[in-house]
């Protein structure tokens, strides 16, 4: 009997944290909180459809060394999945990866619950539950451990379906980066085995999108940036037997974009003006970026920050992003936003001109530094 109803989700980044405010609830920093709640209601969610699978494809955490709260969150809902009776099988993504291999993962640690199924060390590796095959591919670090683990899939003769997940990008299109150097680029799994896998469950990309007829990005769970504002977080909900795909929102903390106001030729009070009127139209507990473009220089250095800020008392963070015309130069100045190290890194050296050195060998000794040093 082959399992014909599969709950796909991802992105979950457990253990990401950021802006500093604490949660009134726990003690915790609230945005870290957020991820949680939204892992937490994700499980509680998946076991109440009593699924025949689960998949997870990939970034269960935010970094490949999490933190002993954010592991024991991770391992309390595992723990649910497997005491239901639902297999599940878990794959590593880029930023749960270690970047010095030596130093083992997280990963073998959660395989040990029962029928919790991980694959995580780059390789290639099917998994049977009766006639349904998984075909894992982890996130692989280098590319040519990519190009083996995709031109070595096992075709079972006597499975009746077969399923494919993965975590990268799906490079019909460079829409689907996330702007991290050591994303994979995926190739188009449905030219390289024509008409073999029943669906393609893609980890990633924060935007729930069909991006082939039985290709699905299902998604995050929570937003990690306001690039990602709009963007529903939830999971994948499939019937194998119709191919239908049902998705179930989960709830997340909002995120908005203003419409970036044009300054030039404004007074201040004007500009306070418009401000205000879009600060009214804010949600509670939302995280807000504010454009104010075409600043003249003398609007900038009158310009009183603190009541741009205590215009939005409803917001639960407030980023703001100024261009102004300086006397010799237009400028910009951008919001203050950094991740980890590690991807800061990485988009770091994927910014740099053409050079004589690898740029993944670079990578990877850099990479080594920073990991040396966190530990």
């Amino acid at each position: 009997m082959a399992p014909e109803r599969i709950c796909h989700f991802s992105d979950t980044h457990l253990g990401y944290s950021e802006y500093g405010k604490i949660s009134p609830r726990t003690g915790l920093n609230q945005r870290e909180q957020d991820f949680y709640d939204a892992w937490e209601e994700s499980i509680d969610r998946i076991i109440a459809l009593q699924p025949d699978l689960v998949i997870h494809a990939g970034d269960l955490f935010h970094t490949p060394r999490p933190s002993n709260r954010a592991i024991r969150v991770a391992l309390a809902g595992i723990q649910r999945v497997s005491a239901a009776g639902i297999p599940m099988v878990m794959i590593s993504g880029n930023h749960e990866t270690p970047r010095i291999r030596s130093t083992g993962s997280i990963f073998e640690s959660l395989a040990l619950f029962p029928d919790i199924h991980c694959v995580f060390e780059g390789e290639y590796r099917r998994l049977s539950f009766g006639s349904l095959d998984i075909h894992a591919i982890p996130h692989c670090s280098l590319s040519g451990e990519l190009e083996i683990a995709c031109r070595s899939v096992e075709i079972r003769g006597d499975a009746v379906r077969n399923l494919l997940v993965t975590h990268g990008i799906w490079t019909q299109t460079e829409s689907f980066s996330m702007g991290e150097f050591n994303e994979q680029r995926l190739p188009d799994f449905t030219l390289l085995y024509p008409d073999l896998f029943d669906y393609v469950a893609l980890g990633h990309y924060h935007r729930r999108v069909d991006v082939a007829p039985r290709v699905s990005y299902c998604g995050s769970t929570e937003r990690t940036s306001l690039n990602q504002a709009g963007y529903p977080c939830g999971f994948l909900e499939l019937d194998l037997a119709s191919g239908e795909r049902t998705y179930h929102p989960v709830t997340a903390r909002q995120m908005v974009r203003i419409k970036p106001i044009a300054c030039r030729g404004l007074k201040l009070q004007e500009i306070y003006d418009h401000v205000a009127a879009e600060a009214r139209a804010i949600p509670e507990g939302a995280i807000v970026q504010l454009t104010l473009a075409e600043v003249e220089e003398s609007q900038y250095l009158g310009m009183d920050m603190r009541l741009l800020e205590e215009m939005f008392p409803a917001a639960f963070h407030l980023e703001k992003s100024i261009s102004y015309e300086a006397a010799d130069a237009m400028t910009h100045s951008p919001s203050l936003h950094f991740d980890s190290l590690g991807v800061e890194f990485g988009r770091f050296v994927a910014s740099l001109p053409e050079m004589e050195l690898d740029r993944e060998i670079l990578y990877r000794i850099g990479s080594r530094y920073l990991e040396e040093d966190e530990e």
